[in-house]
């Protein structure tokens, strides 16, 4: 996967159901800052559930939740091609990601500072789907210290790009052999989601809850596991 934002003489690169905002939503319409976004050949950005979008968006310095953002809704090909205009000038970054129902930044993909009046994103390639999402944001952020698939992976479990849902979906634990790891459509049920939400490995090692302690993380992989 490749981005490049590009900015004027300067480029650089670096590699609904039971929506509440409409598909643009800006909480300003007086600014003057525009932000495109160019998609090719993407995979998995379809694939998302009620409640969450592929957008653009601005957001202000430490703040989640998006101050402008407009929905991206690639074609069969998997391309798509979006301009985000009356950015305020409050926004000092934009963002191809992924937004919950509250505009809450659940992903990012790709960001650049809004330092210039015009910047413009193009993707040439690139995995948007929810399970890259929980990939980047929890697995390989709070899990593969432990669940690296090293020579030892705690609890028989490689969380690692390629192997983690392979190893989830359907598998039973091998600390608590009763239950899967992930039982399709039944998060309750799902000792993934148990752990990190709850209480259920305390008597374990490791108490798992402590590992994601934002709502949106949580929600997201709820939710994942509602739409197997």
């Amino acid at each position: 996967m490749r981005f490049k934002w590009i900015l004027p003489l300067l480029v650089l690169c670096s590699c609904d159901e039971g929506r509440i905002w409409p598909d643009e939503y800006s909480d300003s319409s007086t600014g003057g800052l525009t932000a495109s976004v160019e998609i090719t050949d993407s995979e998995g950005a379809n694939r998302w559930f009620g409640g969450y979008s592929l957008a653009v968006a601005g957001f202000m310095a430490g703040s989640e939740y998006a101050l402008i953002s407009k929905n991206i809704e690639p074609d069969s090909r998997g391309a798509a091609s979006v301009e985000l205009t009356g950015i305020p000038a409050e926004v000092e970054t934009v963002e191809l990601c992924v937004i919950d129902r509250l505009r809450r930044r659940v992903a990012t993909f790709a960001s650049v500072d809004m330092s210039s009046p015009r910047v413009t994103l193009v993707s040439e390639g690139g995995d948007f789907s929810p399970e890259n999402a929980i990939q980047t944001e929890v697995f390989n952020t709070t899990c593969i210290n432990c669940h690296g698939g090293a020579a030892f992976s705690a609890a028989g479990l490689n969380l690692t790009s390629g192997h983690s849902f392979g190893e989830l979906i359907g598998v039973s634990s091998i600390n608590n052999p009763e239950m899967k790891r992930v039982l399709p459509g039944q998060p309750e049920q799902s000792l993934l989601y148990r752990i990190l939400a709850g209480e259920d490995s305390k008597e374990w090692n490791y108490d798992h809850s402590v590992e994601i302690t934002a709502s949106e993380r949580l929600d997201l992989i709820k939710n994942w596991i509602i739409a197997q």
